[in-house]
């Protein structure tokens, strides 16, 4: 076995350790004299030194190394977590990131600035270092040199128990000579390996430097070194070891990927084989019924594997905020809920930096300074929520802040500068129209530009990014008040249920998280307020767009009396979509498509239809920005 294998689970494992050092940085640096932070980042700082030392990563293992000496100090007493020291850590915590991606990616490379923020770390630690604790006095002896007995459990949690196993025979190989290792380096990849590994050893180093650069590995429950006859070994597995095997493995996201496409290819074929066998023999038709079942679990249980908590993203955001609001000169509580809420793996890829924008706005933007919060009445420290929850099919994320909110004088102004609307059309406008505006490309209204924001690029980007997840964003604001941003997204790119339609000969799909409803419209119910066309349903008035019109296709509608229309509804707003046919509900596999730079900003998507034809998605989003 190559170590050169494991650089993915070593970079996959480090971030998650660094992600838990930034969570209590900052929990450290809200409550300076709480224990519990200074343990856990000691502990996920010493496991990265052995997982690093054990790869070979001299660069990440020695500024780990003076992390763990000085938060060792911190946990004798001896240093106090002052600002200067917290500020210290977090820099040392984003070299410490830097220099484990760069490890993977590049091998042992040394980056700029890691010497002097080493001595940095070497004089706030004193040059001191803890002297080891002794549990017995005869572990400071060198092993005799018969052999000896070593031990190892690995902890019962860990995701891939033979790899952890494997590095500390690696680890133990680097010491002295391990022979007899049971069970065999192939039988510890297999599923039902139990954690636990024995072998004959002989080495110069003490029992107590065998143990600690065992455990150092990380992930090792208990190292036992016995100064005795080994045991025969025993090839039956016991009971324990039976009862204990691995219930969760990780998975490249890859295969997880391609076993996603696979079934997409598999609903198509499955909705092909229902159109054909529609007036097969009744043996055939049930076969066809049971294959589609099947195909059905199987699309489920893969969805669900995907499946994982939007907190994953989330996690990233606190220590984004706080080094924001530090650079603004805020003071700002970032509260997080709804973390546990699931969202497909590849939206979560997705939606890391629109969230990374509206945060940024939020602060830049929204919540106003100290001073001006105390002018105001409000409390010096701004709040902002970021939330995430499911509304029937959608999982909608809000970004709230309680600051000075949309200032209609201010963006109208910026926009008749810009030429985007005259002074006429400003005075009539809507409240509702005029915060669309601050979406438009190139629209900022920040005095000066900021490490943070005040460039023109943002919240038209984030608007873009979110239609092509199939999704759209909304603002609410008051001034004085706050701002909220609303992405409404599906729980999946993959596959969806789509409603069809016919315009012009071609069809078209419309998924089914924007379709409120579907209706045939009489004369009665069709009529025209301020020059635009609309839909008179039940005492509310719908704005009415035609399909027909949008595409620039030629002809006129259906000739029948009644007119075919979809209600679209995302979030408040609706609109009716008229089209020349209803063609009902089907399951879509969403294929992305380079589009080229004069097709219709109209699709999110393509498809491909049960008899074999290609389909484009229509993107509700930007059909409701049509209408308005």
């Amino acid at each position: 076995m190559e170590l050169s294998q494991y650089g993915e689970l070593f970079l996959s494992e480090s971030r998650e350790h660094i992600s838990a050092i930034n969570h209590l940085l900052l929990a450290l640096e809200q409550n300076p004299g709480a224990a519990e932070p200074v343990e856990g980042m000691f502990r996920a700082v010493h496991t990265i030194k052995g997982m690093s030392a054990t790869m070979g990563y001299r660069v990440v293992a020695d500024l780990a190394h003076e992390m763990e000496n000085l938060m060792e100090r911190v946990r004798q007493g001896r240093a106090s977590a002052g600002p200067e020291l917290v500020d210290l850590l977090f820099a040392a915590t984003d070299a410490l990131e830097r220099a484990v991606e760069l490890a993977v990616e590049e091998g042992d490379a040394q980056q700029p600035g890691i010497d002097a923020l080493l001595a940095r770390l070497r004089a706030a630690a004193g040059h001191e270092q803890a002297a080891p604790r002794h549990e017995e006095t005869h572990d400071d002896a060198p092993v005799a040199e018969g052999a000896v007995l070593v031990r190892i459990r690995v902890a019962p949690d860990s995701p891939l128990p033979g790899v952890r196993a494997f590095l500390a025979l690696r680890r133990a190989r680097e010491l002295g000579t391990a022979t007899a290792v049971h069970p065999s380096e192939a039988a510890m990849q297999e599923e039902g390996f139990d954690g636990a590994v024995r072998f004959v050893f002989q080495t110069s180093h003490t029992p107590h430097e065998v143990r600690e650069a065992l455990l150092a590995v990380g992930e090792i429950a208990e190292v036992e070194v016995r100064e005795s006859r080994p045991e025969p070994v025993i090839e039956a597995e016991s009971a324990a070891g039976a009862a204990s095997k691995v219930r969760n493995i990780r998975v490249d996201l890859r295969r997880l990927d391609a076993l996603m496409n696979g079934v997409g290819e598999l609903v198509i074929v499955r909705d092909r084989l229902r159109r054909l066998a529609g007036g097969a023999e009744p043996e055939l038709a049930e076969a066809v019924d049971q294959a589609s079942r099947l195909v059905g679990e199987l699309q489920a249980e893969i969805m669900r594997a995907r499946m994982a908590p939007v907190g994953q993203v989330f996690d990233r955001f606190p220590r984004l905020v706080r080094d924001a609001a530090r650079s603004l000169g805020k003071k700002v509580e970032f509260v997080m809920e709804g973390e546990e809420i699931e969202l497909d793996r590849s939206m979560l890829d997705e939606i890391g930096d629109p969230l990374v924008h509206l945060l940024r706005n939020a602060l830049d933007h929204g919540i106003e300074s100290p001073a001006e919060r105390r002018a105001a009445g409000k409390p010096e420290t701004g709040t902002l929520l970021l939330s995430a929850a499911r509304e029937r099919s959608r999982i909608v994320i809000r970004v709230e802040e309680d600051g000075r909110g949309i200032q209609r004088e201010r963006v109208l102004r910026k926009a008749f500068s810009l030429g985007l609307v005259t002074e006429a059309e400003a005075g009539t406008m809507a409240d509702e129209e005029v915060q669309r505006l601050v979406m438009r490309p190139g629209f900022s209204t920040a005095e000066k530009v900021t490490d943070v924001s005040g460039r023109g690029v943002g919240l038209d980007v984030v608007a873009t990014r979110v239609r092509a997840l199939g999704g759209m964003l909304e603002i609410e604001s008051e001034e004085g008040r706050g701002t909220v941003f609303t992405l409404q997204l599906p729980q999946t790119l993959a596959i969806v249920r789509a409603l069809l339609v016919r315009q012009s000969g071609e069809t078209y799909a419309l998924p089914l998280t924007h379709v409120g409803e579907t209706v045939h419209l009489v004369e009665g119910e069709v009529g025209t307020v301020k020059g635009r066309s609309v839909a008179f349903l039940r005492d509310e008035v719908v704005p009415l767009l035609a399909l027909r019109a949008l595409l620039g296709t030629n002809g006129s509608g259906p000739e029948s009396h009644k007119r075919p229309a979809v209600l679209l509804e995302v979030g408040d707003q609706r609109v009716g979509l008229e089209v020349d046919a209803l063609l009902g509900q089907q399951e879509i596999v969403v294929k992305s498509f380079d589009a080229t730079a004069d097709t219709l900003r109209l699709f999110s998507g393509a498809t491909i239809l049960s008899d074999g034809r290609p389909a484009l998605i229509l993107d509700a989003g930007s059909l409701l920005g049509a209408a308005s």
